[in-house]
């Protein structure tokens, strides 16, 4: 089983996403600059990368097993492009419940966009200072 289909979109591609977000946004009923930000989402990246999450329904995997796995994917390629020296952003949001949106990659019922992956070089250098935070709210040792 490989419960995860990656839709690449870079160069011309990004016109098209952006065509469909534009959509999305006007089908959900968004104001004037919920609309705007959908069109110009692709153009911060030249690459995106859609993960749609491909569920298998009466599986032995239960479905949200394989949305996990989809989003374990996504965590891969996100943290393989870190380690590359590229920049990264994992973004979701109302549009990867936008039957517009859902259409356009081909989305069955039982499927779920987990994602759209930004990838590109950085414009800004990383800080070098790690602030590490306070495990006590999420961690316990058991």
């Amino acid at each position: 089983m490989q419960p995860w289909h990656f839709f690449v979109i870079e160069g011309e591609g990004r016109e098209r996403f952006s065509a469909v977000l534009e959509q999305g946004a006007i089908a959900a009923g968004s104001d004037d600059k919920a609309i705007d930000k959908a069109r110009n989402a692709p153009f911060r990246a030249p690459l995106i990368i859609t993960v749609v999450a491909k569920c298998e329904e009466n599986h032995k995997v239960p479905r949200w097993e394989q949305e996990m796995s989809a989003g374990c994917a996504v965590m891969a390629m996100q943290m393989a492009a870190v380690a590359q020296g590229f920049g990264g952003i994992w973004r979701s949001g109302a549009l990867t419940e936008s039957p517009v949106v859902r259409e356009a990659f081909g989305c069955r019922e039982q499927d779920k966009i987990v994602g759209f992956l930004y990838l590109g070089t950085p414009q800004l250098k990383a800080s070098t200072s790690i602030n590490v935070p306070d495990p006590t709210p999420f961690v316990t040792y058991f």
